[in-house]
């Protein structure tokens, strides 16, 4: 480790993905040797990171450039390979989301692009290195069954929640959870249709409306894609990556490409906005890990608020944490239970108010996984929670004492 508690293959993989970015992100990166004598010489572990990270888009030309003849071929060849992939996926999904925009459109829903493909396409020198495995709508909650009707109609089917759910059960489902799932009838990119930015709408209260008036609008092959405006846009990115515990360094380049596109004039503005809706701990905690991994340069007001921002020490220790954990996702989160419930609870801290801990509690215990097992009626769904609650708490003892062949 360095001295910044980050993995010289880390901090050197972030190197290489500044350079994908481009601009001022690659400007401000280190000089590090990514070349066969640097420390991504071990080029098995380069490959586990750069699919771990889901960089290989960004990363790849930086390291190509400096291994030379020294990369073994079967690595160059499958870096290559997923490069000309993560362009053609990107090609096809601003494609797909010229296809949705423009039906919705058509049909009078309001909708924006979330994070994906246009922080790409507005903030990066080359967008189409950004590898995205979906697609992020958010729209109008009022007319979510109208929206999803339209997506239906684009040879989508939805699977989350599954169509052939009770009503009550997808009332339940859309209260709790922030988005729904659609995969492509003959193959292709998923969509995730929202309704809100976060599951737990009391860590960052931004609704509809206000997002929509505060939008951006980009122009693409004559169609507008509204997209959520910059300060805003810096606010969401440092919370949602928060609450991920940034366990993708595809997030903290996110909010790094975002950040020195704005000018430290809005980015004080944003601040300030970010103290104001409850999160300035964690905007603070988003600028430590990118001036950390990425090197962004800092004003010395924000250097001084950074360095004394509450509970921003222990969000910065468990998110290098989560970077650095072989697989933080849920695949590897469900063989990882200890660090399973450690993200559970690191969720918890990101603000101290009553309201949020309590909304997040009614989160956790209404999760609507364990719905069709419960054999509920939908006069009996409000005792859905006592019953996730004890199967929750059986699933943790047992596995805490090495039950595995009781449950």
């Amino acid at each position: 480790m360095t001295e910044s508690r980050i993995d010289p293959g880390l901090a050197a993989l972030a190197v290489a993905v500044a350079q994908g970015i481009g601009g001022p992100v690659a400007a401000a990166s280190r000089p590090v040797d990514l070349g066969p004598d640097g420390v991504l010489g071990d080029w098995g572990e380069a490959a586990r990171l750069l699919a771990r990270h889901r960089v290989q888009g960004l990363a790849s030309p930086a390291l190509l450039k400096a291994a030379g003849h020294a990369m073994p071929a079967h690595l160059k060849g499958n870096l290559i390979r997923a490069t000309m992939l993560a362009i053609q996926a990107q090609r096809k999904q601003m494609d797909l989301l010229l296809q949705v925009l423009t039906a919705l459109q058509a049909r009078g829903i309001r909708a924006m692009a979330l994070k994906g493909t246009m922080l790409g396409h507005r903030y990066m020198v080359r967008p189409e290195l950004r590898l995205s495995n979906d697609l992020d709508v958010l729209v109008d909650p009022a007319r979510i069954d109208e929206a999803e009707a339209v997506i239906a109609g684009l040879n989508y089917r939805r699977f989350l929640p599954p169509a052939d759910w009770r009503p009550a059960w997808v009332a339940h489902y859309r209260k709790w959870r922030k988005d729904s799932g659609f995969l492509a009838r003959e193959g292709g990119t998923m969509i995730e249709c929202h309704w809100r930015i976060f599951d737990n709408w009391k860590l960052l209260p931004f609704d509809f409306d206000s997002l929509w008036q505060g939008r951006h609008i980009e122009q693409v092959d004559g169609v507008e894609i509204p997209m959520i405006g910059n300060l805003l846009q810096l606010v969401y990115l440092a919370a949602h990556g928060s609450y991920h515990a940034w366990f993708r360094l595809k997030w903290v380049a996110d909010f790094a490409a975002v950040f020195c596109a704005t000018s430290p004039e809005d980015r004080r503005v944003a601040a300030a906005l970010a103290r104001e809706m409850g999160v300035g701990p964690v905007f603070d905690h988003a600028l430590s890990l990118a001036h950390r991994l990425f090197a962004i340069p800092l004003t010395p007001e924000e250097t001084d608020r950074v360095a004394h921002a509450p509970r921003r020490a222990a969000l910065d220790t468990f998110a290098l944490e989560a970077l650095h954990h072989h697989d933080a996702s849920a695949v590897g989160l469900a063989k990882d239970r200890r660090f399973a419930l450690r993200m559970v609870l690191h969720s918890y801290r990101l603000r101290r108010e009553p309201g949020f801990l309590v909304t997040q509690i009614a989160l956790d215990l209404n999760f609507p996984g364990g719905l069709e097992t419960s054999r509920l009626g939908d006069r009996w769904l409000w005792l859905y929670p006592a019953i996730r609650g004890w199967r929750s708490a059986r699933h943790h003892i047992t596995h805490r004492l090495g039950w595995h062949s009781a449950t």
